[in-house]
């Protein structure tokens, strides 16, 4: 059974939102209904939708800087965009064209011509060319397709869904025009690297699917990592590589330092477990990426389940919490052996964790999530101190100390508490616990 078209739509009077929400999905649709135009913004390229409706006039962002900001991200600028204006509007309709509306609609509006419109526009999408316009690799139609078709004959196969980290920031110091360059080389190494008999498809923007074979798929990912890590440093300026950072503001309006790009793999396979369709196997995928974006630099995220739950790194299961969401602990720490222990511990008490091996890798993640409930940081210097401060005020650090010194800085800076960081898993273990026992957490 094919799933619902999905429609985005941005109209900020509630009763008008209400009604097209109603309308729509009387009709069959799945609706998401926002009330601005930077909402609109962050909700498509968050997740692409099938067909967006617009209003030209809301706070925030019109409807018309909406459409041109999407027309201009190779994430969205293929979608469908209708926008919404009163009767009479000629000079804005006009301007709505020229922003990259596909069509309108004039207030009020008669139903049948809404799905009319609609149902016309998603028709035309859906028979455009099956292939990427920027990589010219197989598209998201034929991705699900040759999915579902490896699915119904029981090969069995791995999928690797591929997306970069730190790509908004490269794309916004650099210009679209050096990011296109970015996918370019992403492509070409994953043609470079899979093996022949393979499948690589180009969802969309930064996004890439393949199917991979072959038994080793473990090598294939380190491989596909080892040569962007080395490659993707080409495209950056010489005095951004030396700094190492780039400076760009994050989605909540906060400048960082954002790390070189990076790859983030999700690995699902039928090895040791079996999908009805494209749609379960691409849910599985989805939660994988999520997992591997929560690692600073490059990494890769393999399903080894069987049973449904997540076993990549065998970590032991995470006390169940009643409160909702687990709350989200951010580790910077360099040391693998010391940050092994610190992940072990953290997993048993059910935070996300988000993992990073430096100050500036760091800022990527709170890019994201901006407000963990707690820092376990390894003291580099005082910038790892800074960075604390500015996530809240509230926020505990059990800062992770080598020297005297270090915890001299860290109690200084008001450190909630400070453990020795050594060479034994087990001492840190004890000593994390009894941290996070004085602290209630």
């Amino acid at each position: 059974m094919t799933a619902p078209a999905r429609i985005l739509v941005a109209e900020d009077e509630a009763e008008v939102g209400k009604l097209l929400h109603e309308i729509l999905r009387g009709a069959g649709y799945e609706v998401e209904l926002v009330t601005n135009g930077d909402q609109l913004v962050r909700r498509a390229q968050a997740q692409p939708p099938d067909l967006i409706i617009a209003d030209l006039l809301m706070p925030l962002m019109d409807g018309l800087e909406a459409i041109r900001q999407l027309r201009n991200d190779t994430r969205t600028a293929h979608l469908p965009m209708l926008i919404l204006t009163a009767i009479g509007d000629s000079s804005r309709i006009v301007e709505g064209f020229e922003n990259g509306a596909d069509d309108y609609i004039t207030k009020p509006y008669h139903r049948d011509e809404l799905l009319a419109r609609v149902r016309s526009h998603l028709r035309r999408a859906a028979q455009l060319p099956q292939r990427n316009p920027l990589t010219g690799l197989p598209g998201n139609v034929v991705i699900q397709a040759e999915i579902n078709r490896q699915l119904a004959q029981k090969v069995t196969f791995a999928l690797l869904y591929i997306d970069l980290d730190n790509f908004k920031a490269f794309n916004d110091v650099y210009g679209f025009a050096r990011g296109d360059r970015a996918i370019h080389l992403l492509a070409r190494i994953l043609q470079d690297q899979i093996k022949p008999g393979d499948f690589l498809g180009h969802i969309g923007g930064d996004d890439f699917v393949v199917l991979h074979f072959g038994t080793d798929v473990e090598s294939l990912c380190q491989q596909i990592i080892r040569v962007f890590d080395e490659q993707i440093r080409s495209l950056y300026d010489e005095a951004d590589l030396q700094r190492g950072y780039l400076l760009a503001t994050d989605r909540y309006g906060v400048q960082r330092q954002f790390g070189i790009i990076s790859l983030s793999i999700a690995v699902v396979t039928t090895y040791h477990r079996t999908f009805a369709n494209v749609d379960e196997m691409s849910r599985v995928a989805a939660e994988l990426k999520k997992a591997a974006k929560q690692i600073a630099g490059s990494s890769y995220k393999i399903d080894r389940r069987s049973d449904g739950r997540c076993d990549d790194s065998q970590a032991p299961t995470p006390i169940e919490r009643r409160t909702g969401r687990s709350p989200d602990a951010l580790i910077i720490c360099q040391d693998a052996v010391a940050r092994a222990a610190i992940v072990a511990t953290l997993n048993v008490r059910g935070y996300r964790l988000f993992i990073a091996d430096n100050e500036i890798a760091a800022q990527g993640l709170l890019a994201h999530e901006p407000q963990p409930k707690l820092v376990v940081a390894e003291l580099f210097d005082l910038k790892t101190l800074t960075l604390w401060r500015q996530i809240n005020h509230d926020t505990p650090l059990i800062a992770l100390a080598r020297t005297e010194q270090e915890v001299v800085n860290a109690r200084t800076a008001g450190a909630t508490t400070v453990i020795w960081l050594n060479n034994n898993p087990l001492d840190l273990s004890d000593q994390l616990q009894t941290a996070l026992d004085t602290l209630s957490l």
